[in-house]
């Protein structure tokens, strides 16, 4: 995984468990489980992603790499900018692999 790949998901994990806990106290409780939320969820992230790109340099099949990005779409906290770089990521990784628009737009549509 790139160092720019990894810098969108932890700071856009943090923007969403700050965004989500904006309505509690500001205790130091509060930043200490917001801290908690978005470190365990990076690890996920990180360690479901790097997955992905171990795997996709031997099986390279569209629809393996479909399903894949499907269910990290689903993880809490993913969103566009975390998609999109994933996506350009795995294409950096394997030229051959293309994408056409209309197979990969539900991978971008999130509530907001």
């Amino acid at each position: 995984m790139t160092k720019i790949l990894s810098d969108i998901i932890s700071k856009e994990l943090k923007i969403f468990y700050f965004k989500s806990f904006r309505r509690r106290s500001k205790s130091l409780e509060t930043l200490d489980l917001i801290k908690e939320c978005y470190k365990d969820q990076i690890n996920l992230f990180n360690h479901h992603i790097n997955d992905l790109l171990m795997s996709s340099k031997k099986n390279k099949s569209k629809s393996f790499l479909l399903q894949s990005l499907k269910k990290i779409k689903n993880f809490e906290g993913n969103n566009k900018k975390i998609m999109k770089f994933l996506v350009a990521e795995l294409k950096k990784l394997d030229e051959s692999i293309h994408f056409e628009s209309e197979e990969i737009q539900f991978l971008f549509e999130f509530e907001d």
